[in-house]
């Protein structure tokens, strides 16, 4: 295993033994803590919650957690044990960055460490990673600006959020790349399902011995090695297809009540996805007559005209909202409740 940073490249034993030259960079020195953390047999490592969905939370892995978590994403995608090489470019803090790292150290992966940028501007020509874990913006940005770098990787995750509907489509003219949506979350040490959207998939498949049903909500239930073998429930809107299959609809607690018609959020902004470029979201929003309104928030100083004409019109969002820019969580997604209130103040 060799781990490349700031223009060092060492084994993973220089690197124990401390043959590193002056870093500053912060993400360098999570993922060094890391690496010497696992090769002195740590048993927790200490994460926060992305805070997406509510306020971020400390929460305690367990190594054997983490290694199954890598073992069974390495046996999904790599089953003949081909990959080499590993890039982490997003943030190490939390579990998505973090898991790229273990990864490496569990399938003795070489990993490159670079700035976690949206525009990739770090990377070397000529480089080829056969792994990598990106937030949808990169992958945006790089699809639409700088598409010949996508010939450098070959399996791309991406989580944090749903990459938009047209940017699934642009994949379809890079045979050779494969990119997979991920589900799941910190307490499941990242994904426990994936999605082909090269392959166009529309649901997701389990990995390692993961189950799966719903509650009388329609909520994901999940169970496993990486649950303990015991039921946790998530606020997740599926439709089960098969005993390891699922599509994903929504977040029970993100759906509008708009006159007793129930809006999936997530679904308007897969309708919505080809025709805005800038990051956006579908919201709730308090309504004299109806309870509640969608509304769509867009991340642009420019007034655009937006369709609604595919959108039935009992669920059309009843106002558009234009913000310069919008609140993120530090894992980069966007923060709906804190986004809401920037309109409310304004």
């Amino acid at each position: 295993m060799l781990i490349n940073f700031e223009k060092q490249k060492l084994t993973l034993g220089q690197l124990l033994n401390g043959n590193i030259t002056e870093f500053t960079s912060d993400d360098v020195k999570k993922v060094i803590k890391v690496i010497t953390s696992w090769n002195d047999n740590t048993l927790y490592f200490d994460l926060t919650t992305s805070g997406s969905t509510g306020k971020p939370s400390a929460i305690k892995l367990h190594r054997d957690k983490l290694m199954y978590s890598a073992k069974s994403s390495i046996d999904f995608l790599d089953s003949n044990h081909q990959f080499q090489n590993t890039l982490l470019c997003i943030n190490p803090n939390f579990i998505g960055g973090l898991m790229v790292v273990i990864r490496a150290l569990v399938a003795d992966l070489n990993l490159t460490i670079v700035p976690a940028s949206s525009t990739l501007d770090h990377l070397h020509k000529g480089e080829v990673f056969d792994l990598t874990s990106m937030v949808p913006m990169q992958l945006q940005y790089l699809l639409a600006n700088d598409p010949d770098k996508l010939n450098q990787f070959r399996t791309i995750l991406i989580g944090g959020a749903p990459l938009p509907a047209s940017y699934e489509q642009m994949l379809q003219d890079y045979p050779k790349l494969r990119v997979y949506q991920t589900y799941g979350m910190t307490e499941t040490a990242s994904h426990i399902a994936l999605k082909n959207l090269s392959a166009q998939q529309k649901h997701y498949t389990t990995l390692g011995d993961v189950q799966i049903d719903t509650d009388n909500r329609q909520c994901l239930q999940i169970k496993g090695t990486i649950t303990d073998q015991e039921w946790i429930l998530t606020n997740d809107v599926v439709n089960i297809h098969s005993d390891n299959e699922f599509e994903w609809l929504g977040r029970a607690d993100f759906v509008i009540n708009s006159g007793g018609i129930k809006i999936h959020p997530e679904t308007l902004e897969e309708q919505l996805s080809s025709q805005i470029k800038f990051p956006f979201f579908v919201a709730g929003m308090d309504d004299v007559t109806l309870g509640q309104k969608a509304v769509l928030i867009i991340e642009t100083e420019s007034v655009l005209n937006i369709n609604f004409d595919t959108i039935d019109r009992y669920k059309r969002p009843k106002n558009t909202y234009c913000l310069p820019n919008f609140a993120y969580t530090d894992s980069g997604k966007i923060n709906r409740q804190k986004t809401l209130e920037l309109i409310k103040d304004s």
